[in-house]
């Protein structure tokens, strides 16, 4: 159910989740209604909630934000994450910026929203505070540095938290859900954020306790579970671990010189300030450089990259690939396992060569759907295969990895990448270089790990150079990603 609101949702929308929460409702929203900043619009979430919240939530949106509120009362319980995909991403192109406040919380500092809207007309394109909780605990929130990707750095942007509204609009569905493909039921504030991290380093970290957030809810995860540590519920732990090793979309917005906006992180020395631009710029001067590159040398990449989906390779990651498989020449025999965003890459790349391409899907829809892409590229001359997961071992360590046993008896390959996000769980990186061993080439092979993160990177070389003889690894070997894994030529 959606109640009536105004299309024109001003420069900042709350966006208010809450379940079971009446006895806080009334206060979270009287918060905002004390912000200095007046063009605002609460996007307000009753996610099934069995007690009076939704109605206590309506009376009070009425009566202190008549015509900038709307909200929404789920049937069945979303948790935030699919909230965020089905009812804040949708309004995300209605406003400048989106700020997290949860129903059973409040704001503290009634000029926080319009410091915050000021350092966006400056440029920056996410800020946050730090926090402290009702039982008079200080929140941990610090800077974060933009030399370091946000991934590397731990969670340092809890509350209060807010970003520029069209960075939503580029993450993908697979970034609120699980490596099943169900949507994520804890740590969802973390869901939101990093994916919108990874985009931009145009950062602002205000420190000031601007935002109370309810410890003692007794509804809340961490006060549900005993074996909880601090705030974290151990279902907020495994679904933490899950969203940090997410491959990180790409950087859309680095500093740039003019923007004036470079900020330090606490260990940064002042005569570093200038530093993150100047890299920043240069980052940005290659990707050009290698765009330009990589169309002249393979035309058809930019369809591949229009078909390919939203969490597409970076343009030095496709010029890894591609100087990879000019090493081979026409000889390569090559096989992908994974995602579609580098398998319409691998048929661009070989377009018209002659070399053998094999892709492996896990499913029928994978498989249908990576056949249609192929099609809409053109792309004619390739063969999809589809094979179930089975379990692989590695000496203690077990993970699912697709069956090679499906493919012809004959077949071996030179060149193997897999892609393993989003479509297969990461626990089969470290089995993969096993489970693909009687498929490598006797004369010698590149194989090519991306889609993981960088923990799992180095857990799969540890165990690879302890039970294999004769290979050869470099990490970061793929436009600064990934693993490679070579033998004989």
């Amino acid at each position: 159910m959606v109640s009536p609101s105004s299309s024109q949702l001003g420069a900042a929308l709350i966006f208010m989740t809450g379940r079971n929460c009446d006895r806080y409702v009334k206060r979270a929203i009287a918060s905002i209604a004390e912000q200095t900043l007046d063009a605002v619009h609460i996007l307000f979430i009753d996610d099934a909630s069995t007690d009076e919240t939704a109605s206590i939530a309506q009376a009070e949106l009425t009566r202190l934000f008549p015509d900038k509120h709307t909200l929404i009362s789920n049937e069945l319980q979303y948790g935030k994450a699919r909230n965020a995909w089905e009812h804040l991403r949708p309004r995300a192109g209605k406003t400048d910026f989106i700020a997290v406040v949860d129903a059973d919380d409040q704001l503290i500092s009634p000029t926080i929203l319009e410091r915050m809207r000021q350092f966006y007309i400056a440029g920056h394109d996410v800020v946050w505070t730090n926090y402290a909780t009702d039982s008079g605990f200080i929140g941990g929130n610090k800077a974060l540095d933009p030399n370091v990707p946000p991934r590397r750095q731990g969670w340092k942007t809890s509350h209060f938290f807010s970003f520029r509204a069209e960075l939503l609009l580029t993450v993908p569905v697979e970034y609120f859900q699980n490596s099943q493909g169900e949507w994520l039921k804890a740590a969802c504030d973390i869901a939101l954020a990093m994916p919108i991290l990874d985009q931009t380093r145009r950062y602002k970290f205000i420190p000031e306790n601007a935002y109370r957030y309810t410890a003692t809810n007794p509804a809340s995860h961490h006060n549900m579970d005993p074996n909880s540590r601090g705030l974290n519920s151990t279902i907020q732990q495994s679904s933490a671990k899950e969203v940090f090793s997410k491959t990180p979309l790409p950087l859309l917005r680095p500093l740039v010189a003019s923007s004036g906006i470079a900020q330090k992180s606490e260990t940064m020395q002042p005569s570093k300030q200038s530093q993150p631009i100047a890299l920043a710029n240069k980052s940005l001067a290659w990707d050009e450089l290698t765009s330009k590159t990589l169309i002249e040398r393979h035309p058809s990449l930019l369809k591949a990259i229009v078909f390919a989906g939203e969490a597409q390779l970076a343009p030095l990651q496709i010029l890894g690939l591609s100087e990879l498989l000019l090493a081979y020449g026409g000889d390569a025999k090559i096989l992908h396992i994974g995602a579609t965003r580098s398998a319409l890459v691998l048929a661009a790349l070989t377009e018209g060569s002659g070399r053998s391409l094999t892709f492996m899907s896990t499913s029928a829809p994978e498989a249908d759907e990576l056949t249609h892409r192929l099609a809409l590229c053109g792309f004619s001359d390739v063969e999809v295969v589809q094979t179930p997961l089975v379990t692989h071992t590695l000496g203690k360590i077990e993970g699912a990895f697709p069956d090679v046993q499906v493919l012809k008896a004959e077949q071996s390959f030179n060149f193997i990448l897999a892609d393993l996000s989003p479509s297969l769980p990461e626990g089969s990186a470290l089995v993969s270089l096993p489970a693909l061993a009687e498929r490598f080439s006797r004369e010698g092979f590149v194989f090519g790990l991306i889609g993981v993160s960088r923990d799992v990177e180095e857990q799969a070389l540890s165990s690879w150079k302890a039970n294999g003889t004769g290979l050869k690894f470099c990490s970061n070997a793929i436009g600064g990603s990934g693993l490679l894994v070579s033998a004989g030529r």
